[in-house]
């Protein structure tokens, strides 16, 4: 997902280029944890601790009943005993340990927020409690948009809100490892005009709207060669809705779901246009790796960052859930593709500004201030 994926970019970036020193405190394992291990000392929150006592686990359960912070929290002992200059803390998911890194280390605690109002409600409904953020010293939000709720919904001083979006390797995503013709041989699409989508399949990120959009298009301009591929990693829950979907709509031959992909760049490089049709995402790196590849942005006004940078040199914006609208967009680029190309360069421009070479030193500097 983007927030550790920006993180491990940066980390990358100041191992690279400058001399500070990095531990990392990883609250669960995954697939890109052996990335973060290349790059430094890593701690993990939960594997080998002991069990605290019996009598310790109930007190634990009744203060998290009454509303109260946990009384015995499984924290690495060899991480106590070091002294640190900066705490960093990454999504809104790690905001629960502030007090308690403020209270061990006496250092400044920064905090990056990647999420917006639906997924702070529904995931992390008290990470931006008054007891979590009155001990944060600065947030950095990923957008605009991130930093508006920040300080509208949640009261957080303006003043203690930077904006800094998240960046891309771009040099690296612009380099796929297989030809553009290989690709589409190998999915039998060689003449065809394809609609691009990415990301984890669910609602947040409107799965479901993607397959509505291609059953207007089709509904729309029945006779086309135009199809319709999302790359990206999907739950038992979520395949099995989209396979159910798709034969419903009858979208068998129209729409194809590749799961997740180690070189997502293969798959975006034969896309004419890239279709985020998330109902609310902070600042997507797909839309950016896609825009880096020369692809126009379609999406939905109002869901978080990539609206915000996206005029009509670049892509277009449509009113929130306006499938009817889209359709008729994407039916516009198919039938006019050489003023698509023109949005695709500008696109790639565009990206230029999001690479790591560029955002991260602002960032790091930002800090060291």
């Amino acid at each position: 997902m983007g927030a550790p994926m920006v993180m491990l970019h940066f980390i990358t970036w100041i191992k690279q280029n400058t001399d500070t020193e990095v531990t990392m405190l990883l609250k669960s394992g995954g697939a890109l944890q052996p990335e973060f291990e290349k790059l430094g000392k890593i701690y993990s929150w939960r594997p080998g601790l002991p069990s605290p006592a019996l009598g310790v686990r109930i007190a634990t359960a009744l203060r998290r009943r009454l509303g109260k912070g946990d009384l015995y929290i499984p924290y690495p002992e060899a991480l106590k005993k070091q002294k640190f200059d900066l705490v960093y803390l990454n999504t809104a998911d790690t905001l629960s340990l502030a007090p308690m890194l403020k209270a061990y280390y006496g250092c400044p605690v920064f905090a990056h927020i990647h999420e917006l109002s639906y997924s702070l409600q529904a995931f992390f409904p008290d990470a931006l409690s008054a007891q979590h953020t009155a001990v944060i010293d600065h947030f950095i939000a990923a957008s605009k948009s991130v930093k508006e709720n920040l300080v509208t919904n949640v009261r957080i001083d303006t003043e203690k809100v930077a904006v800094f979006n998240e960046f891309i390797r771009v040099g690296e995503i612009t380099k796929p490892t297989m030809a553009s013709a290989s690709m589409k041989h190998m999915l039998g699409i060689e003449s065809c005009f394809v609609v691009g989508a990415a990301g984890q399949t669910g609602w947040r990120k409107g799965t479901d709207i993607f397959m509505q959009v291609a059953r207007q298009v089709n509904r729309l301009v029945p006779e086309n060669d135009i199809r319709f591929i999302w790359v990206g990693s999907q739950t038992a829950e979520t395949k099995a809705q989209v396979d159910y979907e798709i034969e419903k709509l009858g979208l068998q031959h129209k729409v194809l779901f590749t799961g997740s992909k180690t070189s997502p760049q293969d798959y975006f490089q034969i896309f004419d246009l890239f279709l985020l049709t998330s109902r609310e995402d902070p600042f997507p790196l797909v839309a950016l790796e896609a825009a880096a590849l020369q692809k126009p942005i379609f999406c939905f006004k109002n869901t978080g960052g990539i609206p915000e940078i996206i005029g009509p040199q670049i892509g277009k914006t449509f009113d929130y859930g306006d499938v009817d609208s889209m359709a008729k967009g994407i039916i516009d680029a198919y039938q006019h593709e050489e003023a698509l190309s023109k949005q695709g360069k500008k696109a790639a421009e565009m990206a230029q500004q999001f690479d790591v070479d560029v955002i991260a030193p602002q960032l790091f500097n930002f800090i060291s201030r």
